[in-house]
């Protein structure tokens, strides 16, 4: 009876610990882009979130964006795709914030990933890119 009562207790404990890395593992999974293909959200197992004034941005491939007047600072967001390979993967990263000509800073911002290179990020609660958004990444 005591075997029973001992392996019942390990059942339980197993429970826990799924229970309890089950929301750690969603940490670096994807975010699938929409269904009409028009990249909003992007595709890498870390996503390329940018934090700025309290709203979170979703990474873009365009670096070849016009960039306004500097907004101040970002951060991007920690990311380690493969947990327990020995490697910490990245930290989270300082970066500067700039206005994207034309585009209202709620909607879009580009971040300085280089001296001479911005990355477009535009706000997770975007879902259909605005014309003036369209007009600077070529696509509907």
């Amino acid at each position: 009876m005591q075997a029973l009562l001992a392996l019942a207790g390990r059942g339980r404990a197993w429970a826990l610990l799924a229970a309890t890395l089950a929301p750690l593992s969603a940490g670096c999974t994807s975010v699938s882009s929409s269904d009409d293909g028009d990249g909003v959200r992007p595709e890498a197992s870390c996503a390329y979130v940018v934090e700025y004034d309290s709203r979170r941005y979703l990474g873009r491939e365009e670096t070849d964006v016009p960039v306004g007047k500097s907004l101040g600072g970002a951060t991007r967001a920690a990311c380690d795709d493969t947990p327990g390979d020995g490697d910490d993967g990245e930290g989270p990263a300082l970066m500067t914030a700039f206005a994207v000509r034309g585009v209202d800073p709620r909607v879009a911002i580009a971040v300085a990933e280089d001296t001479d290179e911005y990355r477009l990020v535009v706000a997770d609660t975007v879902k259909e890119l605005p014309p003036e958004l369209a007009k600077v990444t070529d696509r509907p």
